[in-house]
């Protein structure tokens, strides 16, 4: 890291309560805001040059900190809009979230199971971590030994190769989402 580069983490360090207040009064979760803050720091290190008068520091920051928490908004957004369509696709069919069928579950754990384990280890670990088990990218990215951008990278290229895998190994029924798999499952 360059002394600019030291500098400027050690300028943001210093607010770092400051700025971390600002965003759990705005995003309502310590975690969440923790995760925005420790993403924010990293992107401005990244572009440090944008900087040009050190005064400004503190305005420059929370600007990308607004950014930050615009994105996280329609990140959330997104999801609920997904969930949301889900669930009035499953009422269309006068079916619900808690009586679906348990073979559902299983031909889609049996598919996907059988095809992620044929991923790169690296791959299949982080759709494991982020997909499957539902933990965020930075917590993977971590556990992993990966910079969160770089997780996300490789995360994009793993659901991109396990998409073609399903569509290779499943056909048809991989375009909608294996809900109507007739594959066989996975034996044991």
């Amino acid at each position: 890291m360059s002394s600019r580069s030291d500098q400027l983490a050690l300028a943001l360090n210093a607010q770092r309560n400051a700025f971390k207040a600002f965003l759990i009064a705005r995003v309502g979760s310590e975690a969440e805001a923790e995760d925005i803050l420790q993403n924010g720091i990293l992107k401005a290190l990244q572009r440090g040059e944008e900087l040009h008068d050190e005064a400004r520091l503190n305005g420059w920051f929370y600007r990308l900190l607004r950014n930050a928490i615009i994105d996280f908004y329609r990140t959330r957004d997104a999801t609920h809009r997904r969930n949301d369509v889900l669930a009035t696709s499953l009422n269309a069919l006068d079916e619900h979230v808690a009586n679906a069928p348990p073979s559902w579950s299983a031909q889609l754990c049996g598919c996907l199971a059988g095809v992620v384990a044929t991923l790169k280890p690296q791959h299949a670990e982080l759709i494991r971590l982020v997909d499957l088990d539902g933990g965020s990218v930075q917590s993977a990215s971590r556990s992993l030994g990966l910079s969160p951008n770089n997780a996300s990278v490789i995360l994009h290229r793993a659901r991109k190769d396990l998409r073609q895998k399903l569509e290779a190994f499943c056909g048809a029924c991989a375009e909608s989402a294996c809900l109507d798999c007739e594959c066989e499952p996975a034996k044991d």
